[in-house]
């Protein structure tokens, strides 16, 4: 039997609350502020490569350097207000917000600041910002602000690369960086000349949107590297840059690392030489179809030194498609479809298989509700392993589960008709990934509800039945040889 949340003839009431949440993505926060263009430039957020660095400077000061490169064919103009930083939290409790303080060396003793000119970036230049603040508290009354993450020109969610704020921000007005600058010349967020040692990869160059999937950190400089971290897990810091432009920098680590006392399921436990994974963000940092970059970063010293350095990776490119795309070859019953697209059929042993499912309302005569593909994806449909005799496979047959299915339980809602709903889903996750060499059919059902729906000042009531079952099925083959894939 099929394991799925369907609508048998009952009645639901009130709200069925779920422990988990489903984490949505969390891209460019208070990014579009940090554009400085006016109407008149024809610059977006797009046309910026945004980069970070950070330095120590004299009298207990720490700064933040941001710098955004025009890597668009035509010219910019910087000719908007200054935007600042804004750190979470942005005050300490029962203190008022640290201010911020915009060009505060030119500022008139009226309070005014001299009329500036606007900038313009031709192709390939830097514009260079600055934001800088006491990390020491200048008097005893003061009480210094310990922020976990920061956004603005980018989102840097990474505690341990923004250090406590003990003043007022100070923001530089924008400059052109000098073009002999190392930091500048490369994709890093670095101070000093960069220094790479990792080798980023990912199993495709092209995944679709809402398809989660990891990418595979190894070390290329030594035959081991010391942790960073006392639990002996590496940190790390992660930037993606998105197709819009928005860009963020994560402190992150591995998903299974020998010694770390931390593992995800369903990752195996991995070191600097043979390599391990880091979640690549998908479904919970960022979201966009098109090319996103990514690039991994571990400190090279300390951040108490002077310029702070990195040891990076190269810059990995992954596209992310759009599944309404995929040629569907849909299985219907009473106006409803569903469908089951594969990569490919053969697979090695343990090697995962990505679903990407889709459903549909073509033409059903009457309403149709179901569980929300977005807030509650894991009980839109039911998923199963048959094995040649078309048994289900038993669970001494499978892989573990190498995820847990999380959602907000707000019960089935009105599915919108003629619109197709793509689902990503892989068999391990879903604890349906044989274990042992064959051939099998994937078997996905769909059975959507009808009846009535309604709100209710205490959640809501409904009274549902299945209005029609549909399955479809895809056949793999799972071998042991190694190097075996391709259709």
């Amino acid at each position: 039997m099929i394991h799925m949340r369907h609508c048998d003839r009952i009645r639901f009431a009130g709200f069925l609350v779920f422990m988990t949440v489903l984490f949505l993505p969390w891209s460019s926060l208070g990014q579009e502020s940090g554009i400085n263009t006016s109407g008149a430039s024809n610059c977006t957020i797009a046309d910026f490569d945004t980069n970070l660095s950070f330095a120590n400077e004299p009298s207990s000061y720490y700064a933040i350097i941001v710098d955004k490169r025009n890597i668009s064919s035509h010219d910019c103009v910087l000719d908007a207000p200054m935007y600042g930083p804004s750190f979470v939290p942005d005050r300490v409790s029962g203190d008022r917000p640290f201010a911020l303080c915009y060009d505060c060396e030119h500022r008139l003793p009226n309070g005014q600041y001299p009329l500036i000119p606007p900038l313009t970036l031709h192709s390939g230049q830097i514009v260079r910002q600055t934001f800088r603040w006491k990390t020491s508290p200048s008097a005893e009354s003061t009480r210094c602000l310990q922020p976990q993450w920061m956004s603005g020109p980018a989102l840097l969610v990474a505690p341990s690369l923004i250090k406590q704020i003990c003043s007022d921000i100070e923001v530089s007005r924008f400059r052109l960086a000098p073009t002999s600058d190392p930091t500048t010349t490369e994709t890093q967020i670095t101070g000093i000349p960069p220094v790479h040692g990792f080798k980023l990869s990912s199993d495709r160059d092209t995944y679709y949107s809402r398809e989660g999937f990891s990418l595979r950190v190894l070390s290329t400089v030594a035959s081991d590297q010391a942790p960073a971290r006392p639990d002996g897990c590496p940190a790390l810091y992660m930037r993606e840059r998105s197709p819009n432009g928005a860009t963020r920098f994560d402190e992150v680590q591995p998903l299974a690392f020998k010694g770390c006392s931390q593992a995800a399921l369903g990752h195996e436990s991995g070191d600097w030489i043979s390599g391990f994974d880091l979640d690549s963000g998908a479904n919970s940092r960022w979201e966009g179809i098109g090319q996103h970059e990514f690039e991994v970063f571990q400190l090279a010293g300390s951040t108490d030194e002077a310029k702070i350095g990195f040891v990076s990776s190269n810059v990995l490119t992954v596209r992310i498609a759009d599944p309404s795309t995929i040629q569907r070859r849909w299985e219907r019953a009473k106006g409803i479809g569903a469908d089951i697209t594969l990569d490919k059929d053969t697979y090695r042993l343990g090697e995962d298989v990505p679903l990407h499912l889709a459903i549909e309302d073509f033409d059903a005569d009457v309403p149709l509700y179901t569980w929300d593909p977005l807030w509650d994806p894991c009980m839109v449909v039911g998923i199963e392993v048959q094995d040649a005799a078309g048994h289900a496979l038993p669970v001494n047959e499978r892989f573990p589960n190498s995820s847990i299915c999380t959602g907000h339980g707000f019960g089935p809602r009105p599915f919108q008709k003629g619109k197709v709903v793509p689902l990503e889903r892989k068999l391990r996750a879903e604890g349906w990934l044989p274990n042992h060499p064959g051939t099998y059919a994937i078997v996905l059902t769909w059975s959507p509800c009808s009846g009535w729906r309604k709100e209710t000042p205490t959640g809501w009531e409904a009274d549902l039945k299945p209005y029609a079952v549909v399955h479809v099925k895809a056949t793999i083959n799972i071998v042991s040889e190694a190097g075996a894939g391709s259709n």
